[in-house]
């Protein structure tokens, strides 16, 4: 499903974008962006379906546009 692999990617991004800001662990990222425990953080991580509420609250709490955990980024110079 697109949806659910441009949510998979950007959610990598998301975490990785954490870890920069030494924001570090499943643990620490989940309590972060609230809403979520470590071990559904991982498991959407590591494959797991990532539900509309999640990738809403995701945008809301990184100030993103709404819809853009639905979408590829390769292309945006902000995304690097």
């Amino acid at each position: 499903m697109p949806v659910q692999h441009a949510r998979h990617q950007n959610l990598r991004k998301v975490l990785i974008q954490l870890e920069r800001e030494g924001i570090e662990g499943y643990a620490e990222q989940a309590e972060h962006l609230g809403n979520v425990t470590a071990g559904k953080l991982a498991a959407m991580d590591q494959g797991a379906p990532i539900d509309v509420l999640f990738s809403e609250h995701v945008e809301w709490a990184l100030h993103r546009r709404r819809g853009w955990m639905d979408e590829l980024h390769e292309d945006d110079p902000l995304e690097a």
